[in-house]
């Protein structure tokens, strides 16, 4: 009896030092974005530059994600997540003494490596605590925090920089990344390592982080630069080789990166395509709301981040519940119907004009935060308990990893075409002889339209995907 009660204790431990961790990560995104439009004023540059806060934040932390994952399996995640912890308070103390642009870039990257630590073995963590019939409920609480992280972000973000400065944004979280790191080194248990398990897959850690690094950089040059650019080009050409090498490489060594073998897994690959495709379509809402708001209904910063609260605060009630009734009834039906419902909610923001109400933008997120959360929580349960034990920590990393590597994409491509849209129809309004305030709003509003009606057919797309996948969750079950 008293076993049981300590295990039933040290779950829920767990969850709340993992929750700590993941909450201090994701915010981080929330917080930034919300800031980018006073940040762009702040060190002169424009939204398409300024975007590489959060780019350079997310592509570091999804070349080195799927790396960390193995290394968690292999050392023990435990002292990785601790790590983590530890690098990612660092950067937030140098971020908070920026004195230009390029510090800060430098300095968010030390943010990112300590993020992807702390991301790549949170699930991991917190599946190898949970018995199979209770992992939905505990990660549907994660991915609650996930999407309070993401969306929650810009309300503190934007609240601090209207009280104080935008060096708040990065100073005041310190203690809590310290506080996070001494109760994960106190209270988690460190998982069993296998003795076999030394090996380090370095040149597979290596292609994947240039193919990450590639990709992204394509897709974010190809819009400014011309996609026949030779600069662009060769970004092109070395993501593709590095990916073939990757490839080949992990197809020979004993402990890859990414056991390719898992995509054998039928389940594994629906809900791996359906988690990234929905995260490139959720960008243009993610990422761009901000800019909408401020920019484009010239709201202040603090407004506009308690109206983004509508996402995460229908999140944090419906993703513990979805996760909770997937362990019940599948997967299937809530992650397709999750999807269906955020593709109706990104629809729905392409009707927000330059006279759109407060409660006429509120209740449009609302329905897209409902679809978000249904198919969050169950969707990474999917991928967590399709995968054999031994390779929790790949599964961790692969759900952060597809999270990354859809926002930087969708960041990617949503920026482009917003930045391209915005300053096009800029320069007709100029012709016009309107005055530039006007033409700021009215040019913000048509770039938001733009790239809102570019990514909606990635959720679509995820929906019909997510219609594939088996209905039950099968640890380990090749087809």
């Amino acid at each position: 009896m008293k076993k049981e009660k300590f295990s039933m204790a040290y779950k829920w431990i767990v969850v709340m030092v993992v929750a700590t961790g993941t909450i201090m990560t994701t915010m981080d995104v929330g917080i930034i974005r919300i800031a980018l439009p006073h940040l762009s004023d702040v060190f002169q540059v424009d939204p398409n530059t300024i975007l590489w806060l959060t780019l350079v934040y997310l592509l570091i932390g999804t070349g080195l994600m799927l790396s960390f994952g193995q290394i968690g399996d292999t050392f023990g995640r435990k002292k990785l997540y601790t790590a983590g912890l530890i690098i990612f308070s660092v950067g937030l103390g140098l971020s908070a003494l920026a004195q230009n642009f390029t510090q800060l870039m430098i300095f968010r990257v030390f943010q990112s490596v300590g993020a992807a630590m702390i991301l790549a073995n949170g699930n991991a963590i917190i599946t190898a605590s949970f018995p199979a019939e209770e992992r939905g409920k505990a990660l549907g609480v994660i991915g609650a925090v996930v999407g309070t992280g993401l969306l929650a972000g810009p309300a503190l973000g934007g609240i601090l920089i209207d009280i104080f400065d935008w060096r708040a944004i990065f100073y005041l979280r310190l203690p809590i990344g310290i506080i996070g790191a001494i109760m994960a080194w106190i209270l988690i248990k460190e998982t069993p390592v296998p003795k076999n398990s030394i090996k380090f897959d370095f040149i597979g850690a290596v292609t994947i982080f240039i193919t990450m690094a590639c990709l992204l950089l394509f897709v974010n040059q190809g819009q400014s630069l011309g996609w026949t650019s030779p600069f662009v080009i060769i970004l092109g050409l070395v993501c593709v080789i590095s990916f073939i090498i990757f490839i080949f490489v992990e197809k020979r060594v004993s402990r890859p990166v990414v056991d390719l073998t898992l995509f054998r897994i039928r389940l594994l690959r629906v809900a791996s395509a359906s988690h990234i495709i929905n995260f490139i379509g959720s960008a243009s809402s993610n990422f761009l709301l901000p800019f909408f708001l401020i920019q484009g209904l010239n709201l202040s910063s603090s407004k506009s981040g308690l109206i983004l609260v509508t996402i995460p605060a229908v999140f944090i009630i419906i993703a513990p519940l979805a996760g909770r009734l997937s362990d019940k009834i599948g997967t299937r039906f809530l992650c397709t119907f999750g999807l269906t419902l955020t593709s109706f909610g990104v629809f729905l923001l392409m009707g927000m004009g330059d006279d759109v109400s407060t409660i006429n933008i509120i209740w449009r997120l609302f329905i897209l935060g409902i679809g978000m959360a249904l198919f969050d929580s169950p969707n990474s349960s999917a991928i967590m308990g399709s995968v054999p034990l031994e390779r929790l920590g790949t599964a961790s990393a692969m759900v952060a990893t597809l999270r990354q590597v859809g926002m930087s994409v969708g960041t990617a491509v949503a920026g482009t075409i917003f930045t391209a849209s915005s300053l096009s129809y800029a320069d007709q309004l100029n012709s016009q002889g309107l005055a530039g305030e006007v033409v700021k709003m009215l040019s913000t509003v048509h770039g938001f339209h733009s790239a809102v009606i570019a990514t909606l057919i990635f959720p679509i797309m995820a929906a019909v995907i997510s219609i594939f996948r088996d209905s039950k969750t099968k640890q380990g079950v090749l087809d």
